[in-house]
């Protein structure tokens, strides 16, 4: 399974990080969740979720069988689910376990030795959480369709899975596999993640839907739609030749429209495939679902909610561009977030940055570089610079700033800039990509991977972009005289040893200069009418004096 190790840190070296002038406060509940502790030193390797959902009472009721084995000698060890949501019992072995609960943390009276692997059975039941604002508020999303049926959904990605399920709710781990069991009132049918194994009549008035997924899951991609749903399925040929399964699930007045509005989705799989090759997930297949609320990049059942209109419900992305912003968006986690996961909520801007940088790539595919940077130029206006993209790690850091889509993808694109070659470029992208697929990677190591790649030190670089909130500073001035230009340049406000070239238009003509940390000065024996630098390729400040 994917499972990444983290030195377990003290709460009190957790509440400060670059940038931030206010201080966040963090609890004793943040830190038993972000945190791995002695008790979470163990390898999640099977997760069996068996629940009866019933939206009347907004009620679920069920088991969780975990398979595990311990990577340390404990004598407990810890899950997480929400206290609102009851235990009825905790066994191994069909016998009942001793627990403890603290908050969200349930501890196992549970000793064993490392190395050794063993199967805990958590049954239990609750109303779990309502989403406020799904899927920006984690919960559950209980609404109706047009005909006043039963329309369900859960997107927990900040609050995480334990909200509703009892599992190990850390991102540094996921099974190698899992198998969900939903049991639904008729005529609804569930949609999970993965493929359908098979469904099975409870009697007259209930099914039992049983769904696989074969690779390594976030625990918050974990998902389930409820409705009255109708499936058709799609074929897209990978370049190899090896065949994808496209799924895609909608209420049935939805068919026509999707059938045809879901056409663009090969042409995202081939501009992907392009970049970084084939879709992770092809044994389970790619999924679209139509979901009560706008989307999530649920591992190959994706939730989609944008109406089956352009751009994000019919704005946002400029007229020249006519594609679907959350099929592009969440696809695009298929790769970054799903397949290279990052092991803290704290490196979140590896997800949603490189997610929103494949945007441009993908317009850049079909549309050409220019329009690619046309593009990106329009993500720039959600850019706030009001925090570090980068979090403090081991508190379930989930207040993530919303620069971590449009700035990640600017940090991604000033550093193609810097690097100069794109076919150096494109191997650092697809490198990155290959060397952590299926697995996990931090800031850290995307640093260390750039730094090998180009034989050059990038980490003033990417620390002043990922760890301050503030932009580089260029401060310029311009003198003139008859027959005279002076053009005064430095950085401000930024680390030493960053270096970043700007391009200057001179009357239309463009000059390439290298700020430092001290004035420098360039001078002409001809007077130019309209100096200014040119930001459209960088993520920069830029502020002319007198």
């Amino acid at each position: 399974m994917k499972f990444g190790t983290q030195l377990l840190l003290s709460l009190l070296f957790l509440i400060s990080f670059y940038g931030i002038a206010q201080k966040p406060v963090f609890e004793l509940k943040d830190s038993l969740r972000g945190s791995l502790r002695l008790e979470r030193t163990y390898d999640v390797k099977h997760y069996e979720l068996n629940l009866t959902i019933d939206p009347d009472h907004k009620f679920i009721k069920g088991s969780n069988a975990i398979t595990l084995t311990s990577m340390a000698d404990m004598e407990e060890i810890q899950l997480d689910l929400f206290e609102n949501m009851k235990i009825l019992k905790i066994t191994k072995d069909k016998k009942e376990l001793v627990y403890r609960r603290i908050y969200n943390a349930v501890f196992i009276a549970n000793p064993i030795k490392s190395g050794e692997s063993c199967t805990i059975l958590v049954e239990y039941e609750g109303n779990p959480t309502i989403a406020k604002n799904a899927p920006w508020d984690g919960g559950f999303v209980w609404s109706k369709d047009a005909d006043n049926m039963d329309w369900i959904g859960v997107a927990c990605e900040g609050d995480g899975a334990s909200l509703w399920w009892p599992n190990k709710d850390h991102l540094s781990d996921e099974p190698e596999s899992m198998d969900m069991y939903f049991t639904v009132p008729n005529p609804y049918v569930a949609i999970s993640n993965g493929k359908l194994v098979g469904k099975k009549k409870m009697g007259k008035k209930k099914t039992t839907y049983h769904w696989n997924v074969s690779y390594p899951i976030n625990n918050y991609n974990v998902t389930v739609y409820i409705g009255q749903y109708e499936t058709f399925n799609e074929t897209y040929t990978t370049k190899s030749g090896e065949a994808l399964a496209l799924n895609f699930s909608v209420l049935k007045p939805n068919v026509t429209k999707a059938k045809a509005h879901f056409g663009q989705v090969p042409k995202v799989l081939e501009a992907f495939e392009h970049y970084l090759g084939p879709y992770p997930f092809i044994r389970d297949g790619y999924g679209l679902v139509e979901a009560p609320y706008l989307g999530m990049e649920h591992q190959s059942a994706i939730a989609y909610g944008n109406k089956f209109q352009r751009g994000y419900l019919g704005s946002r992305i400029p007229e020249e561009f006519d594609f679907d912003y959350i099929i592009l968006h969440e696809t695009a986690h298929e790769y970054w977030g799903n397949s290279v996961s990052c092991k803290d909520h704290a490196d979140m801007w590896l997800h949603e940055g490189f997610a929103t940088y494949m945007e441009s790539l993908f317009v850049e595919y079909f549309y050409g570089r220019e329009a690619a940077l046309r593009y990106l130029n329009s993500q720039k206006k959600g850019i706030s610079n009001d925090q570090p993209l980068i979090g403090p790690l081991g508190v379930n850091f989930t207040n993530n700033p919303h620069d971590i889509y449009s700035k990640g993808s600017w940090v991604l694109q000033t550093l193609r800039y810097a690097i100069n070659n794109d076919s150096l470029w494109f191997d650092i992208f697809k490198g990155f990509y290959d060397k952590y697929k299926m697995g996990f990677a931090t800031s850290k190591d995307f640093i260390e991977f750039v730094n090998l790649k180009t034989g050059k030190d990038y980490g003033p670089f990417l620390r002043q972009y990922l760890r301050y909130k503030n932009l580089p500073k260029l401060i310029y001035s311009v003198s003139f005289r008859d027959t005279y230009t002076q053009i005064k340049y430095k950085w401000d406000n930024l680390e030493q040893q960053f270096s970043l070239p700007v391009e200057f238009s001179l009357d239309g003509k463009i000059i390439v200069l290298e700020p430092g940390n001290d004035w420098k000065y360039i001078e002409f024996n001809r007077k130019f009418n309209k100096i200014a630098p040119k930001d459209d390729k960088i993520l920069i400040e830029v502020l002319k004096t007198e």
